[in-house]
């Protein structure tokens, strides 16, 4: 498969995951996170069914999303050219508008309510994930030279 349709496909469908994980209601949310939890905790044997890690799971899950939003952002502008600070820049200025329109969307979710917190997490995810590739491309090219 080409690698510019790949990039294309992965972009979207991690965009489509997220506004998923968005449209779960409050309880769905809740289940996953516990389930989660749950099953941590049976793994570890350690008790972390209380609110501390319920919030932690939630920002953890926030985090991730946009870290490989990030990623995938990065990968798809690569496929058609090389990446200054400018494009970078531009890729998380994209990331954080998706981040904020995702907590709008979820001012009409049954049981959810947007939080200037979670946009914060995800720019950071985001910023995490735009870092790493900015990094792997400089150490590739100083392999090169």
């Amino acid at each position: 498969m080409n690698k510019k349709i790949l990039a294309w496909i992965l972009f979207l469908l991690w965009l489509v995951v997220i506004f998923f994980f968005s449209s779960q209601n409050g309880q769905s949310s809740s289940d996953l996170s516990n389930g989660l939890l749950n099953f941590l905790e049976e793994f570890t044997r350690l008790p972390l069914t209380n609110e501390f890690f319920s919030f932690l799971i939630r920002k953890l899950a926030h985090f991730t999303e946009y870290l490989i939003l990030g990623i995938l952002s990065c990968n798809l502008v690569k496929q058609y050219r090389s990446l200054n600070k400018m494009e970078y820049l531009a890729i998380l200025l994209f990331c954080i508008t998706y981040a904020i329109s995702d907590e709008v969307h979820q001012m009409f979710v049954n049981g959810r309510s947007p939080q200037v917190f979670d946009v914060f997490v995800d720019s950071l995810g985001s910023s995490v994930g735009i870092f790493l590739i900015y990094i792997m491309t400089k150490v590739k090219k100083n392999k090169n030279v």
